[in-house]
């Protein structure tokens, strides 16, 4: 279970040159393939002369989708050296374009493995490395009369509050990790209510709470 990854706090470029060929690297954070999909038309648009548009990408916290293309360079002289450059690194929710614009000179299967692999590596380095948290949401509800002060527990305690909304009690959204999230909720209401009961339900009955999980996290 991924409570956090490493991702790019925003876009970053990088640049190689051999013997007359040209690598553009634009690196990108994204949260969906079909996101890192129209960033690869959209620089295709601003690179219309380029003759090469070589792309990674890993998405979801998990990094569970990978993909890579080389997009014309022959096999494995491209995109996979883009997305190795990528799990090098650890980052996901991330993807790289290396345009390359031909300087009439091939530069043989060695020379492309080294510029697409040092492009990339030149866009990651050029940007910023953040820890991305995952975290799962829980719902509340609880009287209106007992709200003021549980919140007030919570922000003192850091524990986000996602939503509110108030009709006939106070409902309302907490964060918790995805890992930690009966342990963390357990301890939050222990020191709230300055009790010792077994286990959350026990709490729940005692402050007159009600609890959900939901089935959606949230990245933050």
């Amino acid at each position: 279970m991924i409570d956090q990854f490493l991702t790019l706090s925003g876009p970053s470029e990088g640049y190689y040159m051999d013997r007359g060929s040209k690598f553009l690297s634009f690196a990108f954070p994204v949260e969906s393939e079909n996101e890192a999909i129209a960033i690869v038309h959209k620089i295709r648009k601003e690179n219309s002369k380029a003759r090469h548009f070589c792309t990674a990408w890993r998405i979801f916290p998990d990094a569970s989708l990978e993909r890579s293309a080389d997009d014309g360079e022959p096999s494995g002289s491209a995109g996979k050296q883009i997305l190795g450059q990528l799990v090098k690194n650890d980052l996901t929710n991330i993807m790289i374009v290396v345009v390359r614009y031909f300087g009439g000179t091939k530069l043989g299967i060695p020379g492309l493995i080294e510029a697409y692999k040092t492009s990339s590596a030149n866009a990651i380095r050029n940007g910023n490395i953040v820890v991305r948290k995952v975290l799962s949401k829980v719902h509340f509800r609880m009287k209106h009369e007992a709200y003021p002060k549980f919140m007030n527990y919570c922000k003192q305690a850091g524990i986000p509050i996602l939503e509110e909304s108030f009709g006939e009690k106070a409902d309302f959204i907490l964060c918790f990790s995805k890992s930690g999230i009966a342990k963390e909720i357990l301890q939050a209401l222990q020191e709230y209510s300055m009790m010792d009961f077994p286990g959350i339900e026990d709490y729940l009955g005692h402050l007159e709470m009600t609890m959900e999980f939901l089935p959606d996290s949230i990245i933050v």
